[in-house]
């Protein structure tokens, strides 16, 4: 028997139902063959989703680089540092002195050195000061461990002489860092020179 155009169409369209249905069956064995993959992926997707280690406490990863910053009030200065201002003993008029501004990082922070770091003070009334504004490279100290100034004045008038200011540095540990801009006050008792 010839076969007709429309018969072999319909043998086409037989023949392409079984390698349809083979097919589907080996994707069926397939897939029912794969428990023992699937978990680990399972897992794998899990821990994508898990949080970061300290995140679970509300921390959240800064965009762009491993630094977290935390929800909430910032550490306080007694948690993060240990600011120190130490006047001269002695101040006359007309004589240079100095006061040394001096902040500690309590473990585990420390100094971002890559930080802006800088103090400046206005000076009083009948001071003059060396240099109203330190940058970074100013410090007389400067690492992980300290940041130190040295700030020179010269007074020219006796009596007590109130000085004001801003120190601004930053603090890190390994998760966060903590910009702090700190409001500087100290006073000096002038004596006339002798």
């Amino acid at each position: 028997v010839t076969p007709t155009p429309s018969s072999s169409l319909r043998h086409l369209a037989v023949a392409a139902l079984f390698a349809l249905a083979a097919c589907g069956s080996e994707k069926a064995q397939s897939t029912t063959s794969e428990p023992a993959a699937t978990p680990p992926a399972a897992a794998a997707q899990a821990q994508a989703k898990a949080p970061a280690p300290g995140e679970a406490d509300g921390a959240k990863a800064a965009p762009g680089g491993p630094v977290k910053t935390v929800d909430g009030p910032p550490p306080s200065e007694k948690d993060r540092y240990v600011l120190a201002i130490e006047p001269p003993k002695d101040a006359k008029v007309g004589q240079a002195v100095q006061v040394k501004v001096k902040v500690t990082p309590k473990d585990p922070w420390h100094m971002n050195l890559e930080f802006p770091t800088s103090l400046a003070v206005e000076a009083p009334a009948g001071v003059e000061l060396a240099k109203p504004k330190l940058a970074k490279a100013d410090a007389t100290k400067l690492d992980e461990s300290s940041c130190e100034f040295d700030l020179a004045f010269t007074p020219k008038e006796a009596g007590e002489k109130a000085f004001k200011g801003t120190f601004k540095f930053a603090v890190c540990q390994d998760e966060a860092c903590s910009p702090v801009t700190e409001d500087v006050t100290f006073a000096v008792n002038v004596v006339p020179a002798s």
